[in-house]
């Protein structure tokens, strides 16, 4: 753990709190510490807690709350903030009231209302604190997370010069376990710290009477912040997970638990901000089945573009377009139930590090091509093909924005013909080399997993590198995947009498056994040529083990298991010199298949992810 830097060395603090008693709880230490080493010291409080009906119906023995009652409850509640403040030693005149509606900070985030995003500027302008010590985005009260936002929102008005300080963050509702790691800092209280706190917290005497314990939970000997940036370990967390931006998506996957005091419909809120023209507040309503959703702008209320849903009720993904969101730096994602007072989680910082368009110019003899928009891989595995495999990767990259050719183990000139293509391709080509031959399904969930560690695509596209598959055929296939929300596609060969008679004999035995047991199958069932989307990518990487040919057959068994979206594309059927550059063995390859084939049925492997176990 990280001790928090001593105050001695801070000259200007300021404390920004979304409602009286929050200074007290989460900074009472502090603020006893700056002013005792002589530091300035400014507490901000941002609404009055007006809207506090609970302990006011007790207190007051009323049920009905007039606006009358509002403002004289907010006036007690400024009142109990100042005696606590002149407890911890700070003079009543270093505290602001801005009087912003008390559960409404949310309010104002969504509907991007100016005014409070340029006083909370000004404030911070003016004042030019040392330290800013603020709620953390992770907290579950909506007033305290939607606060952090907007300090963030509002941080990006100031001149650099205006924003040399130290920033913490501090949580008052929080339910995760004792803080750790390096992000965490903390401030150690000395006993008659300890007793002054508690004695600043017992004059919010208006919490007390529902809130006695906890309130007095916080007078410990330690005071725990978190760094400007917030911890990671903490995104397993959050509703909002696997982010990942492409060319043209922002996707992520949301997972929605059932919480005890949250429940009703579910809406998706991203805030980007984009200083020089105002950013942007979306919103959509999360559905319980795949489907296409709106995807509506929260201040005027218009629809302004369509995102895909993949899932259910308890997970899915979404497929945001980048279209919809000004050019931010970063967009700031919560997920909230209709009714219920605390948040699941508070929102989730997603960094958008686009990349420059004038660095890295491609060479001309790989240039993008127009079509493209979804970031598309290829894979393509290479055994003893050096006098095919070229021109296969070479017109590839033509299709897509990277490709991943693999070396398994050729004891020809495969590898050097396809490490030459990659030094020339400008990181747009990379090879995977293997000492010794270890068969197609070994490398091609290698290059799986490179993909999905070091690539930011969207489809991924598989073919054989012997000159069988057209790499021209890579728009059709992509378009389709995109366009369909399909996980698997497959370019169907409908030619089998041009098949040489191994392969045909083999695919047609095969073809008609999988769908005896899967009326869903494709006809061309062993087609090297597919395009597969991404959590469909990291599904097969999960479960498929197949060392051979068997592996491909394993990710289509997989999507007909998982009742996942198949479609098939019409390609030709191309076989050079009656295939004999290919390493099918039919005798023994095919065992392999069949036995895979009846092996997945047994397991059951065909019931979906939740119950898949790898071959």
């Amino acid at each position: 753990m990280t001790a928090l830097l001593n105050p001695a060395d801070w000259e200007r603090v300021m404390v920004l709190a979304a409602h009286p008693d929050d200074e007290t709880l989460a900074t009472g230490g502090l603020l006893q510490q700056a002013g005792v080493s002589g530091a300035a010291v400014r507490v901000i409080f941002v609404t009055d807690g007006d809207n506090n009906p609970w302990p006011q119906r007790v207190i007051e023995r009323r049920w009905r709350i007039t606006p009358a009652d509002r403002a004289r409850w907010g006036a007690r509640r400024r009142g109990e903030a100042l005696a606590a403040l002149t407890r911890l030693g700070v003079p009543a005149e270093s505290a602001v009231f801005l009087g912003y509606p008390d559960q409404g900070l949310t309010r104002i985030l969504l509907a991007r209302e100016e005014e409070p995003l340029a006083r909370l500027a000004a404030e911070i302008a003016t004042w030019c604190p040392t330290l800013l010590v603020t709620p953390s985005t992770l907290d579950l009260h909506p007033d305290h997370n939607a606060l952090a936002v907007l300090l963030r929102l509002a941080l990006r008005r100031l001149d650099p010069g205006q924003r040399r300080f130290a920033a913490i963050s501090y949580c008052v509702h929080d339910r995760q376990p004792t803080p750790v790691g390096s992000e965490w800092l903390h401030l150690r209280l000395r006993p008659e710290e300890q007793t002054r706190k508690r004695q600043a917290i017992l004059c919010h005497a208006s919490q007390l009477v529902l809130s006695r314990r906890r309130f007095l939970a916080f007078a410990k000997d330690v005071e725990w912040f978190i760094a400007s940036s917030e911890p990671s370990e903490r995104d397993e967390h959050h509703p909002v997970r696997h982010a990942v931006m492409t060319k043209s998506t922002l996707r992520f996957v949301v997972a929605r638990r059932t919480q005890p005091r949250a429940f009703g419909k579910t809406t998706l809120y991203v805030v980007a901000d984009d200083p020089h023209r105002g950013g942007a507040t979306l919103s959509v309503a999360l559905p319980w089945r795949s489907v296409t959703v709106s995807v509506r702008d929260e201040v005027s209320g218009a629809v302004v573009t369509q995102a895909r849903f993949r899932g259910n009720r308890r997970q899915g993904e979404i497929l945001l377009p980048l279209s919809a969101l000004p050019p931010a730096e970063r967009v700031f994602i919560k997920v909230a139930r209709r009714f219920g007072f605390f948040d699941e989680a508070g929102w989730r910082e997603i960094p958008l590090p686009r990349p420059s368009r004038k660095s890295a110019p491609l060479p001309a003899i790989y240039p993008r091509a127009a079509w493209l928009d979804p970031a598309v891989c290829c894979v393509i595995p290479c055994y003893n093909i050096a006098v095919l495999c070229g021109e296969v990767v070479r017109e590839a990259a033509l299709h897509a924005d990277h490709v991943i050719a693999v070396d398994d183990g050729s004891t020809d000139t495969t590898g050097q013909v396809l490490r030459s293509l990659a030094a020339e391709s400008n990181g747009r080509i990379t090879v995977l080399s293997f000492a010794h031959n270890q068969g197609k399904g070994v490398a091609l969930l290698a290059a799986f997993r490179y993909a999905l560690a070091a690539l930011p695509f969207e489809v991924l596209v598989t073919l054989d590198g012997d000159c069988q598959h057209r790499p021209a055929d890579i728009p059709q296939l992509v378009r389709t995947c995109i366009d369909e929300g399909a996980a698997l596609v497959i370019g169907e060969r409908g030619e089998f009498a041009a098949m040489p008679l191994r392969s045909r004999l083999g695919n047609t035995l095969t073809t008609a056994l999988l769908r005896k047991l899967y009326p869903a199958s494709p006809f061309d069932t062993q087609s090297g040529l597919r395009a597969l989307e991404r959590s469909f990518v990291e599904e097969v990487v999960r479960v498929v083990t197949g060392r051979r040919y068997e592996a491909e057959l394993q990710i289509l068994l997989l999507a007909l298991g998982q009742q996942r979206r198949i479609c098939t594309i019409p390609i030709p059927t191309v076989y050079l010199n009656s295939n004999c550059s290919s390493h099918f063995r039919p005798i023994a390859d095919s065992l392999r298949i069949y036995r895979t084939i009846l092996g997945w049925r047994l397991r059951g492997l065909q019931n979906g992810a939740s119950r898949s176990e790898p071959l």
